[in-house]
């Protein structure tokens, strides 16, 4: 870069452009003054080409090629900063504890570890260590406006950084913190020390405090949020978050949801869900772990400290303080003011599997360098080794008499375990089925193609907050971490994306020690008639296991969903206002979807059959 000429600086002049040190800007060879007009500028500045700024106040800015810039009150670095790289966010415990430093590179399994590890003090100590190498490599006292950036009508822009074709309008201020490529930050939005991932949107006069928004996010239409991560393709609409940790796909819509105190990952917040993080005694200082998938209905309140297990219904008003983790899929209902589980029941219902397919396809990311690595599969080995954990939990309450059960401060009634067992039986099974039928199209019945290679995945499981791995493989990477033989942030960044383009081999493992176990065979004893057997066992569990979500969905399409429709017609009336306005079952694309993939399981099944 070069210095202003004399004529470019005469030129700027009479287009009202003031400085303080005209020696202080540095443009490109082929910089033009034609698009700059009423702009005041301060400390250094670099300009690229074909740049357009009027009306701004800009201070120790590289402005990048193409980027526009209109009517800013204050565009500014003042002394070092590091964009909010480095701040530390208090999340789930509001009282601290769990600090997690957030920067543009933070995935959801990095922090994970940070706000879940605190019994391993030397990890996290290395984690931060490497956090804040990193930041003094982003500190600087140069701003930075990307690429075909757009910032215009804006109020304060103080210490941040802009990220190529990043667009702000109508922004109130914003203050320490970095804005990523492809954003859109809107009007009246105030985000203090705060960083927001690559594609996200914060608008409508968000209020983001200590903040880290992750990519493909929505946060927006007043939404309020204090010491919170927020992890890619979550939505946050009109409600308050403090102390959070809102793994991927966590949802909010409403403006009384206040979400205080948990982790939570593919989670959809009812109107009115509450928690309570604070027993006026100790200050602010419990926590809740509501594991992927669960759901809170309207007006539901839980008293922390509570865990809940994957894919759970809560409903109504909850105080005592439960664990229900080795208990997926279940509702937790209140009942004469105390709560109660109906175990594995949600697996059956039409919403858990209309969820479990929506979230692919809702994926707002673009291109494949993700921090986030997602786990989809509604069935996965984290999941079926809780199912089984529960079958054993409900096994031991058959060999009880009694009208119900207390398990870890919640009760079940007696009526629900036998039917509980049945059900998660029927999801190990249908999961074993469908891995065996993909891998044995795969490669046959070849002991050799079968056979493990390795033990990492045959056992212990975790979800590292919406990435589903073997606790083995992380463990040993953990010991790695801790010795510093990890050293850099991407580094850490590429082992998660390293294991996840290894996920489907670990899980193989988990299967073939899976189908040992119900089979109890060794592999090498497991012959094709064992097979063929077991895919006789799948096919009409499947078939099961269909009917009762059809039979769920069918729900949908009764006379009591149809008492608002019709108007002032008489009873046909109704039934063809409601047809014409919601279908019927018949003709459901979701149902029809349902229907067809297990009829091409069976193709797949009968398939396998055959070449065996």
């Amino acid at each position: 870069m070069r210095n202003l000429t004399n004529t470019e600086i005469i030129v700027l002049q009479q287009q009202n452009c003031r400085c303080e040190n005209w020696q202080n800007i540095f443009v490109a060879e082929n910089f033009s003054t034609e698009h700059i007009h009423d702009v005041y500028f301060s400390g250094k500045i670099l300009l690229e080409t074909d740049i357009r700024i009027c009306r701004s106040s800009i201070a120790n800015y590289h402005i990048k090629k193409g980027a526009y810039i209109h009517n800013v009150n204050k565009l500014a670095v003042e002394g070092k900063t590091a964009f909010g790289n480095g701040t530390e966010v208090s999340v789930l415990n509001e009282a601290g504890g769990r600090e997690v430093k957030i920067f543009d590179k933070l995935s959801a399994h990095t922090a994970y570890l940070l706000a879940m590890y605190c019994y391993r003090p030397l990890l996290v100590e290395k984690l931060n260590h490497l956090i804040d190498k990193y930041v003094a490599e982003q500190t600087s006292e140069m701003g930075e406006v990307g690429e075909n950036a757009s910032i215009t009508n804006c109020g304060i822009i103080n210490n941040v950084k802009i990220g190529t074709g990043a667009q702000l309008e109508n922004v109130s201020e914003l203050r320490n913190g970095t804005v990523c490529e492809q954003v859109f930050v809107g009007t009246g939005v105030i985000a203090r020390h705060f960083i927001i991932g690559k594609g996200s949107k914060v608008y409508d006069y968000a209020l983001l405090d200590k903040c880290f928004v992750g990519e493909a996010c929505e946060v927006g239409k007043q939404y309020s949020a204090t010491d919170t991560l927020i992890f890619c393709n979550s939505q946050l609409l009109h409600g308050e978050a403090a102390a959070v940790f809102a793994g991927p796909y966590t949802t909010s819509h409403h403006k009384s949801t206040l979400l205080i105190g948990c982790m939570f990952s593919f989670y959809n917040a009812g109107s009115g869900t509450n928690q309570s993080n604070h027993m006026y005694k100790l200050g602010p200082v419990h926590q809740g772990v509501l594991e992927r998938g669960v759901k809170t209905g309207s007006d539901s309140y839980l008293m922390l400290e509570v865990k809940i297990g994957a894919y759970s219904l809560i409903l109504g008003h909850h105080e005592q303080h439960f664990d229900t983790s080795d208990l997926p899929f279940s509702y937790i209902l209140q009942d004469n003011g105390r709560s109660i589980l109906i175990p594995a029941v949600n697996f059956q219902t039409v919403g858990t599997r209309r969820d479990s397919q929506k979230w692919p396809k809702r994926d707002g990311r673009k291109g494949n360098e993700n921090l986030d690595q997602i786990i989809f599969d509604l069935l996965n080995p984290y999941i079926i080794q809780k199912v089984k954990r529960g079958i054993g939990v409900l096994e031991k309450m058959q060999q009880k008499e009694a009208e119900f059960h207390v398990y870890k401060n919640i009760r079940i009634k007696n009526i629900f375990v036998s039917k509980g067992i049945r059900i998660y039986e029927s999801i190990v099974t249908c999961y074993l089925g469908k891995k065996l039928v993909e891998k044995l199209l795969l490669v046959g019945f070849d002991k050799k193609m079968l056979k493990p290679t390795t033990a990492i995945g045959q056992h212990n499981w975790i979800d590292v907050s919406g990435f589903v791995m073997p606790q083995d493989l992380l463990d040993e990477n953990l010991l790695n971490i801790e010795n510093q033989k990890f050293n850099s942030i991407d580094a850490i960044n590429a082992f998660f994306s390293n294991c996840r383009e290894d996920y489907s081999h670990y899980e193989w493992n988990f299967v073939c020690h899976l189908l040992e176990n119900i089979m109890g065979k060794s592999f090498d004893e497991i012959q094709k008639d064992d097979i063929v057997s077991f895919f006789e066992l799948y096919e009409k569990t499947l078939a099961d296991m269909t009917d009762a979500i059809i039979a769920d969905a069918e729900k949908e399409f009764n006379t009591a969903s149809m008492v608002s429709f019709g108007a002032d017609g008489c009873e046909e009336d109704l039934r063809t206002d409601f047809e014409n306005v919601r279908g019927t079952c018949a003709s459901n694309p979701f149902i029809l979807e349902i229907i067809q993939n297990k009829e091409t399981e069976s193709e797949r099944i009968n398939k396998v059959l055959s070449m065996l």
